[in-house]
């Protein structure tokens, strides 16, 4: 007898503006365990389905300093536990948008360098830098976790 097993990963709700959870600073991980990687997984299909390129989990009503980026440059989602932005350079202005605030976009300033530090899914620490699109969207989402939206950010 075969016994096949399927991982069935939930769809999020994604909160948007005005709500009032998405202005609220988000908390350090302590925790590194089976419920933190099925909010990864969970947040992973919910950006996918959503057809974002990044996804905090503040955005889907989780207070804590988590975040995600599909990345061009590695082709694959890059998870940043307790992200700190170590340098940010190269700054330009570029239209963005967010799965939080549908249907509206604006121009904002980005570093297109940035070097951050962060923990995987694990733990571990690691150092990870991003170029171009990559750091614009690693800022957006680091962004979300201390309560900052782009709108904020845009130009007039």
């Amino acid at each position: 007898m075969v016994v096949v097993y399927y991982i069935l990963m939930a769809k999020l709700n994604i909160i948007k503006e005005p709500n009032e959870v998405l202005r609220k600073k988000s908390k350090q991980v302590t925790e590194f365990n089976a419920r933190l990687h099925q909010l990864l997984d969970d947040m992973h299909e919910t950006m996918i389905k959503a057809m974002g390129v990044g996804i905090a989990a503040v955005q889907v009503g989780v207070l804590y300093r988590v975040c995600l980026v599909d990345s061009e440059t590695d082709e694959s989602v890059v998870e940043l536990i307790n992200p700190v932005i170590l340098k940010a350079t190269s700054i330009r202005e570029g239209e963005e948008a967010c799965l939080s605030v549908p249907g509206q976009k604006g121009m904002v300033l980005r570093p297109t360098y940035l070097k951050v530090s962060a923990q995987d899914r694990y733990g571990k620490p690691f150092v990870k830098e991003f170029y171009g699109r990559d750091a614009v969207c690693a800022s957006h989402e680091i962004d979300h976790l201390d309560g900052v939206l782009f709108v904020d950010k845009m130009e007039a």
